[in-house]
């Protein structure tokens, strides 16, 4: 399934390995497709997402019409998902006893992560509130040296395009 928002400059997500009726799954990429658009930087609420299937898209213009270079058209209908909320987490993953970034819908995060950093748009710029999350994600004592260890582009990579801040922080169900 690739999901794309209904905003110029969204970007496309995919979600493999899903069936059409896992609509559970279907709200998690929607709401990330929607937070890391172009809607996280202006603070837009109430878009929604779609998704497709991959043979829909084209990249080529229809015979006769011309479309601008990196743009895409879409055949046939979009499956229209409702996003009503435009907060995301970062969480500190643990596998194999080694840790990542990773951004998500809460909910996906605090289930996966050991800790974790709910945001909302506006507030701080990227690299200012990259560094406040790491010192936030430093409060974590028992991890606290391999949080100290993330690079700050680590933090800034999992972050949307513009301001944010921080909503709420604490521990992850995968915390032992």
């Amino acid at each position: 399934m690739v999901f794309h928002a209904e905003i110029v400059g969204s970007p496309f997500f995919l979600l493999r390995e899903s069936t059409e009726n896992d609509l559970a799954s279907a709200k998690e990429v929607a709401q990330a497709t929607v937070c890391f658009s172009r809607a996280w930087r202006a603070g837009v609420y109430g878009l929604n997402a779609y998704w497709i299937k991959p043979d829909q898209v084209k990249t080529a213009a229809p015979s006769g019409q011309f479309i601008a270079k990196g743009s895409f058209v879409i055949e046939g209908s979009r499956n229209f998902v409702q996003v009503t909320s435009l907060q995301l987490s970062i969480g500190l993953y643990e596998k194999d006893e080694s840790y990542l970034l990773m951004s998500g819908t809460p909910q996906a995060i605090k289930k996966n992560c050991i800790y974790y950093i709910t945001i909302e748009p506006s507030g701080m710029d990227m690299t200012e509130f990259a560094k406040k999350i790491k010192l936030e994600f430093m409060k974590f004592k028992e991890k606290e040296d391999i949080v100290r260890a993330i690079s700050i582009d680590d933090f800034i990579r999992v972050l949307p395009a513009g301001e944010s801040h921080i909503v709420e922080a604490g521990q992850g169900e995968a915390y032992n």
